[in-house]
């Protein structure tokens, strides 16, 4: 009776361990598929990807003192038209990156890992007008038609001089970005600082809303949806609270077509490479003498 039982559990453990060679041997085989597909992977899904990490990383490290379009600021010079940026190696735009250059205020990025130094630095390249031509295709036409009309854009943004104070100056947005991207940043707007709404309650029972320009210590500086900037004093302000979401309405994707949606974002694209084109060489010198 032990002995049957005994052969039985041998039997099982064996047919058992018959079973997971195959697993064992598909395993590699596996892995080696998958890393051949990676290595196989088209070359321009590979650019579209190191674009949009570079991108992220410029908007959460960089903008704060290049500027959104890299043209510069209050704090830091302009990286996208100016010659003397453009004709650096992306070797000496890695340095850099990565030691910073103290002297004119660059702080370094040693946290950076080797592919995200590479993908911001190809992001720069499409600031600077070097990047591959983007097929537009939606009408821009009727996208402009969109903007001043019907998706009320310019009620809160300006495109070429034209439109509202609230929100950012859309004129260069359009260039370094493909149509995916601008797509997504119209339908899924995010809600940052400059763009917040604000509800503020003043002591006498007033209230006013709009996005925060400047704050210190003693006072606010709010600019309404008209325009209008107000100064306050927080001693006469009750309350100061946030409102979810943003300026921006969230509703596109239900107010606006495919196509309107292609026509408003060729718009965009065809602006920012009609008013900000590649200026391809400077004049040197004076670009020398703004470092």
């Amino acid at each position: 009776m032990n002995y049957s039982r005994n052969l039985t559990i041998r039997w099982s453990l064996f047919l058992a361990a018959l079973l997971l060679v195959p697993a064992a041997w598909l395993a590699p085989i596996r892995e080696s598929r998958a890393e051949d597909a990676r290595r196989n992977q088209p070359q321009s899904a590979k650019a579209g990807q190191s674009l949009a990490d570079g991108r992220q990383i410029f908007e959460g490290r960089c903008t704060g003192c290049h500027g959104l379009d890299g043209r510069g600021g209050e704090r830091a010079p302009d990286i996208a038209t100016r010659a003397a940026v453009q004709q650096r190696s992306d070797e000496k735009l890695y340095q850099i990156i990565k030691a910073g250059n103290p002297t004119a205020g660059m702080p370094a990025f040693p946290s950076l890992d080797d592919g995200s130094v590479k993908a911001l630095i190809a992001y720069v390249r499409i600031l600077q007008g070097k990047g591959p031509p983007t097929t537009i295709s939606g009408n821009p036409q009727n996208g402009q038609a969109l903007f001043f009309g019907k998706a009320r854009c310019a009620d809160c943004h300006m495109l070429s001089g034209k439109g509202g104070f609230i929100a950012s100056d859309l004129s260069p947005f359009g260039q370094g970005r493909s149509p995916a991207e601008i797509r997504e940043a119209i339908l899924t707007p995010r809600t940052v600082r400059t763009n917040a709404i604000t509800l503020l309650t003043t002591r006498t029972g007033d209230k006013l809303s709009g996005v925060i320009r400047n704050e210190d210590n003693f006072s606010v500086q709010l600019q309404s949806l008209d325009g209008s900037f107000h100064l306050l004093m927080k001693a006469n302000i009750e309350n100061q609270t946030q409102q979810p979401g943003s300026v921006m309405p969230s509703d596109y994707a239900s107010t606006l077509s495919a196509r309107e949606l292609d026509d408003l974002i060729g718009f965009l694209m065809t602006v920012a490479n009609k008013d900000h084109p590649s200026t391809g060489k400077r004049q040197i010198r004076e670009d020398e003498e703004d470092e």
